[in-house]
């Protein structure tokens, strides 16, 4: 192949000059530069000492050296290309991820601060209501404490009224029985004074 296209300088040049992108395209068997190897490790095998023969060729010894370089390169750098390709997918699905779950985390809290507020809210109620519930209490063992006193106070006030009603039955007869010792016993002794009242008493009754 080589040999017929050294026959059509203008294709040779063509497919030296497309070499590049067919290596990139992953177009040139491996085993063609491992062919290469044992000749571009000569010393002879180098641009100075081949030009000095032919120009050409030794134009085409430093184009042979450096697109096997440039085949080495790619071989060594395409794996780390595909990793980097690779480790770049998994960054942007992580990234994915991640911001689906800081969108989570944010709904979340959203909804915690929600239900703080709520339970703040329900919490400062409760408060108020123990408050009022307290008070309550307070006016209700008063209330219960006054009832209770009130209602040890009814049997006496019943009885005082008893007792009222009974001294204004005969309050009229107590003040005249009093104005008539004042009047008339006076002047007598002990045994006189129980004698006329007695008396008294007979005669009011």
């Amino acid at each position: 192949m080589a040999l017929s296209l050294l026959g059509n300088p203008k294709k040779f040049k063509e497919s030296l000059e497309t070499l590049k992108d067919r290596i990139d395209a992953d177009e040139i068997p491996a085993h063609n530069f491992k062919a290469n190897e044992k000749t571009i490790a000569e010393e002879t095998f180098n641009p100075e000492n081949i030009g000095n023969k032919s120009a050409c060729a030794g134009g085409l010894c430093d184009f042979v050296i450096n697109i096997t370089a440039y085949y080495n390169v790619v071989v060594s750098v395409e794996p780390k290309k595909l990793a980097v390709a690779e480790a770049k997918a998994t960054l942007e699905g992580a990234t994915e991820k991640l911001t689906e779950v800081n969108a989570l985390v944010a709904d979340l809290k959203e909804k915690l601060g929600v239900l703080q507020a709520n339970f703040d809210k329900a919490m400062n109620e409760k408060e108020t209501a123990m408050r009022e519930a307290a008070k309550c209490e307070s006016k209700l063992s008063l209330a219960n404490r006054l009832v209770s006193a009130l209602g040890s106070e009814q049997d006496r006030w019943a009885q005082a009224i008893v007792d009222k009603g009974e001294l204004l039955e005969v309050i009229i007869g107590d003040v005249l029985l009093a104005s008539s010792f004042v009047s008339y016993v006076g002047p007598f002794n002990k045994t006189f004074r129980d004698r006329i009242l007695a008396d008294f008493v007979a005669f009011f009754k």
